[in-house]
């Protein structure tokens, strides 16, 4: 019994903790309307700081922060919001648009078939999206193999055997989807620079060697560790280290 109290007790919190965002969410998007930009990432912000993250609360904030001219912050919120949600085309868009407007023009190595395949097809659905796929696919199928078993005219029973034998497979296509993605989004860590300049050097200390530097805005993959360094890789294939305060990860 006082497990059941704690439980309607923490849904009748989580009910509203979600009104109050949505009532937030409102007055931030007014703020936008009224071009004041200031108080509208502000109320965005507080959003995000209860942990109610959503691609649609990154984007308005990208927007408000493009609007104020912060664009490593405007970056950094289009990307995110991208993570949360591949499918935002807004987000795509406005995203290109805050690019041109960084000092570094970056050419990136040409992508393999398999990686366009990624990127094009695949990824344009989270790994959450697929899990969901592979679930809803894996009722239906057994819903259709019950049909199957239990059938007793031919043309019906083969319909029933088809339609179950192409939903398994959409159901398998999924779980390996989901789970390649959920692989390659937690093994995976992109940045934004948010210094206004950063030397990056070809070992993890200052006295190292400067071998290119980068301007805030710019959008780098994170490959390793060491102190406060972080080893990174740039679009054209360039690696060195930089100071983990000039970036942010995400």
């Amino acid at each position: 019994m006082k497990n059941f109290i704690i439980g309607i007790f923490a849904m009748f919190i989580s009910f509203v903790s979600a009104q109050e965002s949505q009532n937030v969410f409102k007055e931030a998007n007014n703020y936008y309307r009224a071009e004041d930009y200031t108080k509208a990432i502000k109320s965005y912000k507080a959003i995000l700081e209860q942990g109610l993250e959503s691609s649609e609360v990154y984007f308005n904030l990208g927007n408000a922060y493009y609007k104020t001219n912060k664009m490593a912050e405007a970056i950094y919120s289009f990307e995110k919001a991208l993570v949360l949600n591949p499918s935002n085309q807004d987000a795509k868009t406005n995203l290109a648009y805050a690019n041109r407007s960084i000092i570094d023009s970056i050419k990136t190595i040409p992508k393999s078939t398999l990686d366009k395949f990624n990127d094009n097809v695949l990824a344009l659905l989270s790994y959450n999206t697929w899990a969901k796929i592979a679930v809803a696919s894996s009722l239906l199928a057994g819903l259709v193999w019950m049909f199957f078993f239990f059938s007793t005219q031919p043309g019906v029973k083969k319909m029933f055997f088809t339609l179950g034998v192409i939903i398994s497979i959409t159901c398998f296509i999924g779980l390996g989807v989901a789970s390649q993605q959920y692989i390659k989004t937690k093994n995976t860590v992109y940045a934004i620079v948010f210094s206004d300049e950063v030397s990056v050097k070809n070992a993890p200390r200052n006295s190292a060697l400067e071998i290119f530097s980068l301007h805030q805005g710019t959008k780098l993959k994170v490959l390793d560790k060491v102190g406060n360094w972080h080893k990174v890789k740039i679009a054209d294939g360039q690696v060195g280290w930089i100071p983990k305060e000039s970036i942010k990860a995400f």
